[in-house]
């Protein structure tokens, strides 16, 4: 899966192994993901919060190519972004 990450971040499969790492080198880019990062909990919560993108429309891939921070705050994360409390459940 085609992912872009404006945040550093380590996922994991339901066995605990590390599938994915983002680091300072590969974030702010496009690059494939294998699709067991959707097993890590984090990143639902990057996905909500705007923090990730994942499998992106090819119009929105050339937008985010050329401003990947655009519309986002300081952390990272786009404005306006639904955020869920850690206890809280999805809808």
């Amino acid at each position: 899966m085609l992912i872009l990450s404006r945040v550093c971040a380590d996922f994991h499969n339901k066995k605990g192994e590390l599938v994915h790492r983002i680091t300072p080198l590969n974030r702010l880019t496009f690059h494939e993901a294998p699709e067991s990062i959707r097993e890590d909990p984090l990143f639902r919560m990057l996905v909500n919060d705007g923090s990730l993108e994942a499998a992106v429309p090819p119009a929105e891939k050339k937008q985010l190519e050329a401003d990947p921070l655009e519309g986002t705050d300081a952390a990272g994360r786009k404005r306006g972004a639904v955020r869920k409390s850690a206890g809280e459940t999805p809808a």
